[in-house]
C-alpha cells in the first residue's frame, strides 16, 4: 500500500567543508540536527523555454532549477543560528548581525513520515539561509506559541549537477542500509556495477 504524507521529524544540517567545482566534489561537515520541524515547504523552481516558428511552439522545454525551502521550526540554537548564518559572538556572547554576515553553504536532510510507517527521506546538496522571521504576540487566555522561520535556496552542484537526493523507505530495490545512514553523512549517489 502506498503510503501518504502526515508528519515530519527533525531537520538536519551538514556545512560544506569544501565547496563543489566543475571537476571536484564538495566535502561536507557530519550532519547535525538544526531543529524539530512543524512544517517544512520545498517549492521548485524551473528554468523555461519555447521556441515558436510557422505559428505554432515547436519547442517547450522545463527543467529544474532550485528548491526554495521554508522551514518552520520549533527553535533553533544560537549555536547552529551562528554556524548557518555566520552571526559572531561578541565578547558577552551576544549575537552580533551584520549586512555583511555570510551564510554558510550547506545542505540539509529531513523525513517526511508516511501513513503506511514509512519514510519519504530527502538530502537538498546545496544551499543558504537567510535570518528567520519571528513574531512575537502578547501573552492571552491562552497559550500561543510562536515559532521562527527560516527561509533558503538550494541550486543544483556544479560538480554533478546534483540538486537533491530523496527515496522513499520499504520500496523494493531500496539498499538496506540506505535509511539506517541517511542521516549520519550526506547522501552521494552510488553509481550501479557492472
Amino acid at each position: 500500500m502506498e503510503g501518504y504524507y502526515y508528519g515530519i521529524l527533525d531537520v538536519y544540517y551538514a556545512i560544506m567543508k569544501t565547496e563543489d567545482t566543475a571537476t571536484a566534489a564538495p566535502t561536507y561537515e557530519d550532519p547535525a540536527v538544526l531543529a524539530k520541524s512543524i512544517e517544512v515547504t520545498i517549492t521548485p523552481a524551473y528554468r523555461e523555454g519555447k521556441l515558436y516558428a510557422s505559428n505554432a511552439t515547436v519547442r517547450d522545454k522545463k527543467k529544474i532549477d532550485s528548491y526554495g525551502v521554508k522551514l518552520n521550526v520549533d527553535k533553533i540554537p544560537a549555536a547552529v543560528l551562528n554556524a548557518i548564518l555566520g552571526r559572531i559572538k561578541d565578547k558577552n556572547g551576544v549575537q552580533i548581525i551584520k549586512g555583511g554576515n555570510e551564510p554558510a553553504k550547506l545542505a540539509i536532510a529531513f523525513a517526511l513520515t508516511l501513513d503506511n510507517g514509512e519514510k519519504e527521506l530527502w538530502w537538498l546538496y546545496k544551499g543558504q539561509f537567510a535570518e528567520p522571521s519571528v513574531t512575537g504576540k502578547t501573552d492571552a487566555d491562552k497559550i500561543d506559541y510562536q515559532t521562527p522561520t527560516i527561509e533558503g535556496t538550494f541550486i543544483r552542484r556544479a560538480y554533478d549537477d546534483a540538486l537533491a537526493a530523496v527515496v522513499e523507505t520499504g520500496v523494493t530495490g531500496v539498499g538496506a542500509t540506505v535509511e539506517t545512514g541517511w542521516f549520519t553523512e550526506v547522501y552521494e549517489e552510488q553509481k550501479e556495477t557492472a
